[in-house]
């Protein structure tokens, strides 16, 4: 059978593209608000000089690297990128996955990695987690709002709700 004619009702692929286009339509219907509200938070910082600071550990980097400003990009976002969370080259031994995982896990690391920027007034914080419960990310959630930064999170808020709450604060992103 020729691929143009063939029937992909059951290709897993299409499977796939399906889910994701379920999850895209259940935000559209669902966060367009708060969408909307972050993009402001985002164009105010950006339009009064500022910054959009951006922050995730282990995959959640994926979108600090994709905002990241390139060349015909537009500038005002600046990626915060701990290395020792983010650049697993290792299962096991140097750099491996172990120590990543238990330094996301860490409560004060994210006010440490947070001392080697400067912040100022019309600047924000995005912090971007899967599950929005690590230490880590509750820190630098945290620490940005105690100066003063409007600060927008991005997670899967399901996955958030069904994962037990890990920081001593008792919060979780979302």
């Amino acid at each position: 059978m020729d691929e143009l004619t063939r029937d992909f009702s059951d290709s897993p692929a299409l499977r796939y593209l399906e889910a994701a286009q379920q999850i895209l339509t259940q935000i559209r219907e669902t966060q367009m608000p708060a969408i909307e509200a972050a993009a402001r938070i985002c164009a105010d910082s950006i339009a009064s000089g500022g910054l959009v600071h951006l922050f995730g550990t282990g995959h959640s980097r994926i979108p600090v690297e994709e905002i990241f400003p390139r060349h015909g990009s537009f500038p005002g976002f600046h990626p915060i990128v701990e290395l020792s969370l983010t650049n697993h080259t290792q299962v096991v031994g140097a750099n491996g996955q172990r120590q990543a995982m238990y330094l996301e896990k860490l409560e004060g690391f994210g006010e440490v990695i947070l001392r080697n920027f400067v912040f100022r007034a019309q600047d924000s914080m995005i912090v971007f987690s899967n599950g929005g419960v690590n230490g880590v990310v509750i820190d630098v959630a945290l620490s940005a709002k105690r100066r003063g930064l409007p600060v927008i999170a991005v997670l899967s808020l399901a996955h958030s709700l069904a994962s037990p709450v890990r920081h001593s604060s008792g919060k979780r992103l979302g």
